[in-house]
C-alpha cells in the first residue's frame, strides 16, 4: 500500500493540515482554514510514500461521550439534530474531509476507514456523522445525485435531522425522481459520501448550501450496527503494508 496515515500530534502538524483544507475547499494555499473545533478533534493527515511522502488527504474526527457534546459540533451548526438523543452511546463526528483533486485512487478512502475503524472500537462508537460536501453552489448539477439520495437512502424517521441552516435546498421538491442518470451519479456523487453508503449510511432529506466553504453538504449518518458483515470484515482485514 502506498498510503498511510498518522495523527497530528503537535501544532505545526494541524497548522499543515488546515493549510491543506484551505487549497481544497478555499482555493488558497496561504491561508489556514480554521474554526474553534479544531481544538476539540483529533486531526488525521494521509501521505502517499510512492511520491515522497506527499500529503494526499486529511480530515478530523470529534468524539462525543453523549448529546449533550453534539451542541460543539460542526453539523450543529447547519441541522437540528434532536432526533440522536435517541443514542445513548458514544458518537463520532467525521469533518473536513478533502483530498488532493489530483488523486482518484480509492484506496485513500480505505486508508482513512481503517484509520476510522481504529477509533471506533477504541472508543465504543455506536454512530457516526458528519456533513459530505458537493464542490460548488449549483443545485441544478447535481439533481441526479439528489434523485438518488431521495429514492434509496433517505434517514430513518426516528433519526432524521430538520432543517435549521437559512440556504438549503429540499429533496421534495424534486420531480420525477426515478428519472436520475446513473453515470452522472457515479461521476458527482463524493467518494466520501459513495463509501458511506456502501455501509449502511443514510442522509438528510435537504441539502445545506454552504457559501463560505462554496460548497452544498448533505448530512450524512452512519449506525455501526448496520455496516454489512462483508464491509466490516474488509475493513477488519485491510492492510496498509499490502
Amino acid at each position: 500500500m502506498s498510503y498511510f496515515f498518522k495523527i497530528a500530534e503537535n501544532n505545526d502538524e494541524i497548522k499543515l493540515s488546515q493549510l491543506f483544507r484551505s487549497k481544497i475547499f478555499r482555493n488558497s494555499g496561504n491561508f489556514c482554514d480554521s474554526d474553534e473545533l479544531d481544538k476539540k478533534c483529533t486531526h488525521f493527515l494521509i501521505f502517499d510514500k510512492l511520491n515522497s511522502n506527499k500529503l494526499v488527504c486529511v480530515f478530523r474526527v470529534y468524539i462525543m461521550l453523549n448529546f449533550n457534546q453534539i451542541k460543539n459540533s460542526y453539523s450543529h451548526q447547519f441541522y437540528k439534530l434532536n432526533n440522536l438523543k435517541k443514542i445513548k452511546e458514544p458518537m463520532l463526528e467525521l469533518g473536513r474531509f478533502c483530498i488532493d483533486p489530483n488523486y482518484k485512487d480509492p484506496k485513500i478512502i480505505m486508508t482513512a476507514w481503517f484509520a476510522i475503524r481504529n477509533l471506533v472500537e477504541k472508543n465504543h462508537i455506536k454512530f457516526l456523522f458528519g456533513c459530505s460536501s458537493f464542490f460548488g453552489t449549483s443545485i441544478e448539477r447535481y439533481l441526479d445525485c439528489f434523485k438518488f439520495l431521495k429514492c434509496k437512502y433517505i434517514a430513518p424517521k426516528k433519526l432524521i435531522p430538520y432543517v435549521k441552516a437559512p440556504k438549503v435546498f429540499k429533496f421534495d421538491k424534486l420531480i420525477n425522481l426515478n428519472n436520475f442518470c446513473l453515470m452522472k451519479v457515479q461521476k458527482n456523487l463524493p467518494p466520501l459520501l459513495s463509501s458511506y453508503l456502501k455501509l449502511g449510511g443514510w442522509v438528510s432529506d435537504h441539502v445545506v448550501i454552504d457559501h463560505d466553504l462554496q460548497t452544498i453538504h448533505v448530512f450524512t449518518g452512519l449506525e455501526i450496527k448496520n455496516i454489512p458483515d462483508n464491509r466490516l470484515r474488509f475493513l477488519k482485514s485491510f492492510n496498509l503494508n499490502c
